[in-house]
């Protein structure tokens, strides 16, 4: 038996060399999270990206997990515009600027999370994959304090030359509340069209190609861009 315990005690030493660089090891750097960032501007789209959220010290304050700030932080870190930032202890830190514009007496920056305007700032807001926030400059109401309502727009990203395809554009009200866009209209390239009652806008594409789609109208943020991809008769057969 006595012969036998030193390569017992060797091979324990060995599991326990192991485990102890095991335990060393960094642990695994946590994925990105992605999210899906819109700004609008005054009078134009500022960005509408899909950055990763980032982390770590702004304006004096700590963002430790992924936030909807921090994908805003890092689509202006990339596409170079600049966010202002101010820190309320209520509500955390909030965006006060964006590419130099700030907020004044009838205007601020807006943030709705889904079409839903958020209740705290961007920066206590989790970041989670897939999530759709926007950024928007608004008047409000004196009143109500309700922002302008924001347009969204649905269609496909594919389609054919000549092939009807048909857009939706609603409303959405600072609860995420959906109605028709009536009389929206719909920017296709340089041509604009009209949505009937429903909000809805149907169009054929002359030619090959990609083409911009996006709503606007008098009062009303303007929706996202969808990118139409699309393809001759006889590519697509």
């Amino acid at each position: 038996m006595a012969r036998t315990r030193p390569k017992h005690l060797a091979a324990a030493l060995a599991v326990l060399a192991t485990i102890a660089l095991g335990a060393a090891q960094p642990a695994a750097a946590a994925a990105p999270v992605h999210v899906k960032v819109r700004v609008e501007g005054p009078t134009s789209t500022i960005t509408q990206s899909d950055p990763a959220a980032l982390t770590g010290t702004f304006a004096g304050h700590q963002l430790s997990t992924p936030t909807v700030l921090g994908a805003l932080l890092k689509a202006g870190r990339v596409q170079h515009f600049k966010v202002g930032l101010q820190w309320f202890d209520c509500c955390g830190l909030f965006v006060n600027s964006i590419a130099g514009i700030p907020g004044d007496s009838t205007h601020f920056w807006a943030l709705k999370v889904a079409q839903k305007l958020a209740s705290v700032g961007a920066g206590a807001i989790p970041a989670t994959p897939g999530l759709s926030v926007l950024f928007y400059y608004t008047t409000f109401d004196p009143n109500t304090g309700a922002t302008e309502p924001t347009l969204g727009l649905n269609g496909r990203t594919t389609a054919t030359v000549d092939t009807p395809q048909t857009f939706t554009v609603r409303s959405f009200d600072d609860a995420g509340k959906a109605t028709p866009a009536s009389g929206a209209w719909l920017h296709v390239g340089a041509i604009a069209v009209h949505a009937d009652a429903t909000g809805h806008v149907t169009v054929e594409f002359g030619h090959a190609g990609v083409f911009a789609v996006r709503a606007t109208r008098s009062g009303a943020i303007r929706s996202r861009t969808i990118w139409v991809h699309v393809s001759s008769s006889a590519s697509a057969s």
